[in-house]
């Protein structure tokens, strides 16, 4: 958000205060806390999520800034889940012979405490329910650390390496920027 969506944004906490605190007038520090906490989000997400939380919210109390954010980005469970659906899409459609480069670089941690693309690739049909619930589990604690690996070695950078060779083939970059919420992409090697 801009300075300019200042009026827009006191709008919406209007409309919060209206369901969520018997329209009660929102002091000008709330404004400029809520407004800052949220600036990093763009208009018409919080928008979005301030329409969500008025018509699928039970509790009674006015939401914090925490909760928009929750709203916007998706819950951390959901988050993971999803990222575990493009792991395994991944899996599946491109192999563990590339090196890949997920949009979300979170993935790429999770995966590296699991031991690695290579032996994620591995993963026997009866094991993807547990593999699931040790990524996601994974995915949540390497969510709230920096220094992600830039991608993930295949069996084919992996093993020219090994030879001494040159690996000049860039990693295949999976997903989108910015879906699901949290995810940005890295730069590539």
């Amino acid at each position: 958000m801009t300075d300019k969506d200042k009026r827009e944004f006191a709008a919406k906490m209007a409309a919060l205060s209206e369901v969520f605190d018997d329209g009660k007038e929102i002091s000008k520090f709330k404004m400029d806390v809520y407004f800052k906490s949220l600036e990093r989000f763009s208009i018409e997400q919080i928008s979005n999520a301030i329409s969500a939380m008025i018509t699928g919210r039970v509790y009674p109390s006015f939401p914090k800034p925490a909760e928009i954010i929750q709203e916007i980005n998706g819950r951390k469970e959901d988050v993971a889940a999803l990222a575990w659906v493009e792991v395994v899409k991944t899996l599946k459609h491109t192999g563990t012979y590339e090196s890949v480069q997920f949009a979300d670089p979170v993935i790429h941690s999770a995966i590296d405490a699991m031991g690695g693309w290579i032996k994620l690739g591995d993963m026997t049909e009866d094991e993807e329910k547990w593999k699931a619930k040790e990524f996601e589990r994974l995915y949540s604690i390497m969510a709230n650390r920096g220094n992600h690996p830039q991608y993930l070695i295949g069996i084919v950078e992996r093993d020219n390496g090994a030879n001494g060779y040159d690996h000049e083939r860039k990693p295949v970059l999976i997903g989108s920027p910015g879906t699901p919420a949290p995810l940005r992409l890295v730069g590539s090697k």
